[in-house]
């Protein structure tokens, strides 16, 4: 058969290899990440017009957002499609496809057979350990499951483990700009006058509190304004920190350029597609918002993505999807400037360096970014020490997040390291264990003596301990959460652990008078697992 179809672009080889692995996948319910830009829609379309076309199976489409629904119809014009949202209603009787708000079908699900759907493909997969979803997949107990995201990390530390088995494809932002399918990232980071000694962060949210982020940074928008002016290049995209500093920002931006450039969008904007169309036809030069540019827009041409609004080093994933948005290919673009705001605090949060998992190594001496574009302008000098005003510039730094290994993000975790090159951390009624890393960086995970069927990435595995830990070993925190370990280990040494070291190491000579839980603890794990350690 003969189809007229707007895919999109070709496939690339890395979309094409992740299409055969779920082909091939045998289990219930698999997770795929694609950094922000490497086309996970683009992917996930071209399997589902396989699905259909192939196999004859019925796909479902899951969105957190209604807005969001519309978005991957556009590559299967081919396909018979329905809608699942607002007021909208699919048919299984002649829908092959079928595009839903999670918010909609949860409560539409008694309209469905729950043994017609064949295939689900979860979009933005990162939200999927919410309830609703759950409820959605437990309904249809037949599909086979595919969740894309470009981070398995939530904010509020709930790992992915719980909806899905396995991790089946993984190409990072990093290895997207290594091999030529994102720009790279020229970061800078311009630090304001403003402190983040009273911000809160939200447990379920794993960020800040957005009213403690608003009190905190009310008035920067002179300053946000200055730092557009002096280091921004090209189409440009601020994140906020609330809507009436979004709107500042806009005012002070269009007052100094003596024109309108900057347009502001908000969760009530009512013209927000007229808006970024003038964004993407160079009518306007910047987008100013707040809490809405974050996911499912593409904006390849922005070359400066400015982050206003501070984000928790615990939920790099907004920070990814907010960096994301300047990081697609586009004609003539060879890079994209990421600013941060940084406060006089040194508060933890995330920047360009944590996004692409470098430590942040020291400035460049002497270097200052020039600006490669004019604006008309009327800058104010630049003042050190206590004559700055709260909302100006303090001090700005070039950072080269190219430079150091990629990290990880431990969660605060106190494993153990062994010499051989993995992890170990004994709690109460079980041991966590991590193999040495494989060549390519992925490694195995030990719960007692069962062992994961595959190896995965050392963050997945990092972030599903923390996630079990919190579950069902709270109880035992002051054991296994340095931050609360550190008061724990001052404490005297138990009889029990004394006791345990004796049958251990017979003959050791141990001094119990001034021995504490913590020296007690390394010991333990020292005599359990000496034949990990090389000898000197």
């Amino acid at each position: 058969m003969n189809h007229t179809v707007n895919k999109g672009p070709p496939l690339r080889p890395y979309q094409q290899e992740a299409i055969d692995i779920m082909k091939q996948y045998e289990g219930r319910a698999a997770l795929l990440v694609l950094g922000t830009g490497l086309g996970k829609t683009r992917l996930f379309t071209e399997f589902v017009r396989y699905e259909v076309l192939e196999n004859d199976h019925t796909c479902l489409i899951l969105s957190h957002r209604e807005e969001l629904v519309q978005q991957p119809l556009s590559y299967m014009d081919d396909l018979p499609c329905g809608i699942e949202s607002g007021k909208s209603h699919a048919h299984l009787s002649s829908n092959k496809v079928i595009s839903a708000s999670v918010q909609s079908l949860v409560n539409r699900l008694n309209r469905y057979n729950p043994y017609e759907i064949d295939t689900i493909i979860i979009d933005e997969a990162h939200h999927a350990a919410a309830p609703t979803y759950r409820k959605i997949i437990e309904y249809f107990p037949s599909a086979k499951v595919f969740g894309f995201t470009a981070t398995a990390h939530r904010g509020d530390d709930v790992g992915l483990g719980c909806m899905f088995d396995d991790l089946i494809f993984e190409k990072t932002i990093l290895w997207g700009i290594e091999h030529g399918y994102l720009v790279p990232v020229e970061a800078i980071q311009a630090k304001l006058k403003y402190d983040m000694g009273a911000v809160r962060i939200i447990p379920e949210t794993g960020d800040f509190s957005e009213s403690d982020l608003a009190n905190a940074l009310s008035g920067t928008a002179i300053g946000v304004a200055e730092i557009f002016e002096q280091y921004a290049n090209g189409q440009t995209i601020i994140f906020a920190v609330s809507v009436k500093e979004a709107r500042d920002i806009v005012k002070i931006i269009n007052q100094r350029a003596g024109r309108r450039i900057a347009e502001c969008i908000t969760a009530t904007t009512t013209k927000r597609s007229e808006i970024l169309n003038a964004y993407l036809q160079k009518q306007i030069q910047v987008l100013v918002n707040y809490n809405v540019l974050t996911e499912g827009v593409d904006l390849p041409l922005t070359q400066t993505v400015l982050i206003a609004r501070p984000v928790s080093h615990t939920n790099v994933g907004v920070y990814a999807q907010m960096v994301g948005r300047g990081l697609r290919l586009y004609p003539e673009k060879t890079k994209c400037r990421v600013i941060d705001c940084v406060g006089i605090s040194d508060y933890p949060i995330c920047t360009a360096a944590t996004l692409i998992g470098k430590e942040i190594p020291s400035s460049n001496k002497g270097a200052e970014p020039k600006k490669e574009n004019s604006l008309p302008t009327d800058q104010p000098a630049v003042l050190t020490g206590n004559e700055i005003p709260a909302t100006w510039i303090q001090h700005t730094k070039e950072v080269n997040v190219m430079e150091k290994e990629i990290g990880v993000d431990t969660h605060d975790v106190a494993w153990t390291v062994l010499n051989s090159g993995g992890m170990v951390l004994p709690v109460p009624g079980m041991v966590y264990r991590i193999s040495a890393p494989l060549p390519d960086g992925s490694v195995y995970l030990w719960k007692n003596k069962k062992c994961s069927k595959n190896a995965m990435p050392r963050q997945f595995i990092f972030d599903f301990v923390y996630t079990d830990l919190s579950k069902r070993h709270a109880a035992a925190r002051h054991i296994w959460d340095k931050n609360k370990r550190k008061f724990w280990d001052r404490e005297k040494a138990t009889p029990s652990q004394i006791s345990l070291i004796a049958k251990l190491a017979p003959g050791y000579n141990l001094d119990t008078q001034y021995l504490t839980r913590g020296d007690a603890s390394a010991l333990i794990q020292y005599f359990i697992y000496e034949k990990d350690r090389k000898v000197n």
